[in-house]
């Protein structure tokens, strides 16, 4: 009779802990609020709301992407890593945006080292 209670407990936090688990691994990295801001009018990806949960939108050919719910926002950040190895150039620590014709369409210069870094660990940018 009581190991019952202590079943149900154990079962109880087994539980919390597969859900943190699952929780942490469909979280996207952390960004730069200040550049990401900026990058976000040239990213060509967005996240729709359907009814079936979200889907990401390439806003160049309008082609829909429906990943399931826990790796939406994975998959995103993988899609804007794309983007970034083709249109995203830094020198220095000026971050260059270019369009498909390959013209620079916009400098962002980075103002603090934290910024730099972001860029080059998020876009793998070097």
């Amino acid at each position: 009779m009581k190991s019952k209670p202590l079943l149900i407990i154990a079962f109880f936090i087994i539980f919390i802990f597969l859900s943190i688990t699952a929780l942490k691994e469909s979280m996207p990295s952390a960004r730069n609020e200040r550049v990401y801001s900026i990058l976000e009018n040239y990213i060509p990806y967005i996240i729709e709301k359907r009814a079936g949960g979200l889907s990401i939108v390439d806003k160049t050919t309008g082609i829909k992407e429906k990943p399931p719910a826990k790796q939406v926002f994975l998959r995103l950040e993988q899609l804007e890593k794309l983007w970034a190895k083709e249109f995203l150039k830094l020198d220095k620590n000026i971050l260059i945006i270019y369009n498909k014709e390959k013209k620079e369409i916009k400098r962002i210069t980075l103002e603090t080292n934290d910024e730099l870094n972001w860029v080059k660990e998020y876009f793998q940018i070097k």
